[in-house]
């Protein structure tokens, strides 16, 4: 009998997971649960933001998709998880029965500012980043002071300095940026920290490059409230200072959504609510469970004053979703090999007309090596890259061909490795 796999989530994580596994062996029945109908690609959802690209472009209707490659695909969000007799529950009660679990679900945005939810804008979902593009609209029509930044516990930095570099370039062509002041506000220790204490000359390289487009920046500190005309933030002595602004974008704080936090502190994390896993993105007490993705619980680099995150890069998990992947067929086969990923971190932040990349390995420090490389092809090889990730998803075959050559061959690293500590 075929061993059944649930996949709860249909993002990244979840779709490379389950075209990885399909690819590796026929004999597993697979389910997808998402609560969206379609497959996003999250890097794009900035451009959607701002009006440079149509939700269409950048999204994929899972059912048909699912459907072609044999994987039964539930359009509903799962609820609850119950690890002691392997079922999962959606919405609707359905009970779902797994020999193995995958949780892919992503985050739970955490709104952590007074009025942050009702005065800031997000990227971090295409809803919300349709609901940005509206509001800038309207923002242009009577511009004033721009807001980006983080609050404390934020672990995904990449996407709010790529949003001001990007309202930077979309004010200037519309002939505003004279009337508009923008600035940079972060619990980040300092510009370019990224959550990764820094990748090579991040700092110098991100400070300069404010300078450059004239972004102002306030860094360490905590932003406690977002009113409707103005940020209110906090140092590191207590004292509370305030920023006018007219349009705002804060990052939210990722958590671990209520279905993982349903699985009880084996599962979840009791600092975040994030999926445990050991080196190879297995849960330590249900060996049948694994996590991939930005659920996944994994600590901070290192300590800061006001408190970071570490980010989870696309190349990270689509090294966690091949590593689980191959160690699930390598339990059903009884065999005793075991991968972990390389958990290398590749960031790009598109500028509009020109692009910058941070390249570091390991993330986490001690590094072996790290590079930047800033350019107007940088740009193009983001572009290229949405385009590529989108017609792997569409052809059912996310197995990471370009990313294991740019690694392997270039920067002599491998996608996944085997572990003999798990």
């Amino acid at each position: 009998m075929k061993k059944r796999v649930v996949i709860i989530g249909g993002g990244i994580g979840g779709i490379a997971t389950a075209y990885n596994l399909r690819k590796l062996t026929k004999d597993v029945q697979i389910t997808l649960i998402s609560n969206r109908p379609y497959f996003g690609f999250t890097p794009a959802y900035p451009h959607l933001a701002m009006g440079w690209r149509r939700f269409e472009e950048i999204t994929v209707p899972l059912a048909p998709l699912m459907s072609r490659f044999g994987i039964e695909f539930v359009s509903e969000g799962a609820e609850k998880i119950d690890p002691d007799n392997s079922k999962v529950f959606t919405r609707s009660g359905k009970e779902i029965g797994y020999d193995y679990l995958v949780i892919a679900t992503g985050p739970k945005l955490v709104f952590g500012a007074e009025g942050m939810e009702e005065n800031s804008v997000s990227i971090c979902t295409a809803e919300h980043a349709s609901d940005a593009r509206e509001r800038f609209e309207r923002f242009c029509k009577d511009p004033g002071p721009v807001v980006v930044g983080a609050i404390p516990g934020v672990s995904c930095f990449g996407p709010a300095y790529e949003y001001a570099l990007m309202i930077h370039h979309e004010l200037r062509r519309r002939g505003l940026r004279r009337k508009v002041p923008i600035t940079y506000v972060t619990s980040e220790p300092y510009l370019g920290h990224l959550g990764l204490g820094g990748i090579g000359r991040s700092r110098r390289i991100m400070e300069d490059l404010f300078a450059e487009k004239d972004i102002g920046f306030i860094t360490n500190v905590k932003i406690k409230a977002v009113e409707r005309d103005r940020v209110v933030y906090e140092d590191l002595e207590g004292k509370t200072y305030e920023i006018p602004s007219k349009f705002t974008m804060i990052m939210p704080r990722f958590a671990g959504p209520d279905v993982v936090l349903s699985a009880g502190d084996k599962v979840a994390s009791p600092v975040n609510g994030m999926v445990l896993v050991n080196r190879c993105f297995q849960n330590p007490t249900y060996g049948n469970i694994y996590g991939v993705g930005v659920v996944v619980f994994i600590p901070p680099v290192e300590k800061t004053p006001v408190p970071t995150g570490t980010p989870k890069t696309g190349q990270m998990i689509e090294g966690m979703a091949k590593a689980v992947a191959l160690n699930i067929v390598a339990d059903i086969n009884n065999s005793p090999e075991r991968y972990t990923p390389t958990l290398a971190a590749m960031c790009i932040a598109d500028m509009g007309d020109e692009g910058l990349g941070f390249l570091a390995y390991p993330v986490i420090p001690p590094r072996e090596w790290v590079g930047s490389k800033k350019g107007r092809w940088v740009h193009w090889a983001k572009t290229a890259f949405e385009k590529y990730f989108l017609w792997k998803v569409r052809r059912g075959n996310v197995s990471p061909w370009l990313e294991e050559v740019f690694l392997e061959k270039v920067l002599k690293v491998k996608m996944v490795e085997p572990c003999d500590r798990c």
